[in-house]
């Protein structure tokens, strides 16, 4: 086994592949999303978005959203987006958040997780793929806030 560094991925590769590996599990028809939140190197916890947990599964037959373009009427959508579901498990298993901790995910957050995010004092957001970047009110939130965003490349 190679030990030297300089073959090893940058921290922000890795946790950006385990993102798109939790995405995965994804139940949603529409788009398939991955978080994973890291605190001082070490990860916290993964999310990805699908229905509230115990209900069945999103389906073309019970998908409402189906033929509406992204971000259309999202008050209609039954999943709990990937963003929301990292932090609620780190929550759920009694793990701090504040400090220095990072959000990776696959898609940037749409308005509601980008307030959570906020508000839960995530000082890095690393994110692979734009959603509603033109948005000026979550644009103002992101100037506003002392949010790192970093578009991963």
């Amino acid at each position: 086994m190679n030990t030297s560094t300089d073959q090893r991925i940058l921290k922000d590769t890795y946790f950006m592949k385990i993102a798109e590996v939790v995405s995965m599990r994804s139940s949603c028809i529409k788009r398939n999303v991955g978080a994973v939140l890291v605190k001082d190197n070490h990860i916290l916890s993964t999310g990805y978005n699908g229905a509230p947990s115990g209900l069945p599964h999103c389906t073309p037959d019970i998908c409402v959203r189906k033929h509406l373009k992204p971000g259309d009427n999202p008050e209609l959508c039954r999943g709990v987006h990937a963003e929301i579901n990292c932090i609620i498990q780190a929550a759920l298993h009694g793990t701090a958040i504040e400090g220095e901790t990072s959000l990776y995910t696959t898609t940037f957050p749409c308005m509601s997780c980008l307030k959570l995010i906020i508000n839960a004092k995530i000082k890095r957001l690393i994110y692979k793929e734009g959603y509603n970047m033109e948005n000026i009110v979550k644009a103002d939130l992101l100037k506003n806030s002392k949010i790192e965003i970093v578009k991963f490349s």
